[in-house]
């Protein structure tokens, strides 16, 4: 991953993912799922890779798996049956629960709070579906704590 975010061109020492992340063609280029779905006339959300904060199905498998070890006995047979149940087990009000707080999540991230301050946030201010507007300035008072 490159640590220099200068726009210098002329470097020669920038990685790979940086200069093709420059190229225009590159960055309009939809990936084939995207043009599948287009295609086919429908809409998508994806969420951002690898970021388990913005996906609840992550949540959702995570208290699956929770389940799972917690009931099964240790032989493949009942750790298939387990899984099913795990995934069963998960009411559909918790699974709403997790998709919120993931949009919790999105909407902190949107307005620009970075990734300490964004656990902070969402567990400290709690509100219909989204953060408070004003929590900018409320954790401005607060930032140096979280600063290493």
């Amino acid at each position: 991953m490159c640590k220099v975010r200068d726009k210098d061109l002329n470097r020669i020492d920038y990685c790979a993912k940086w200069i093709i992340s420059l190229e225009s063609d590159f960055i309009a280029q939809k990936g084939i799922l995207h043009e599948i779905i287009l295609t086919a006339g429908h809409k998508y959300i994806f969420y951002p890779k690898f970021h388990c904060k913005l996906n609840f199905i992550k949540m959702y498998w995570e208290a699956t798996k929770k389940f799972t070890y917690e009931n099964y006995d240790y032989f493949w047979a009942d750790l298939q049956k387990t899984v099913f149940l795990g995934l069963d087990s998960i009411d559909l009000i918790t699974i709403r629960k997790f998709a919120r707080k993931a949009w919790c999540y999105m909407d902190v991230y949107h307005k620009g709070i970075g990734e300490k301050l964004a656990e902070y946030a969402v567990k400290k201010y709690k509100s219909h579906r989204h953060v408070s507007d004003n929590i900018l300035e409320e954790l401005n008072k607060i930032k140096f704590w979280f600063i290493l």
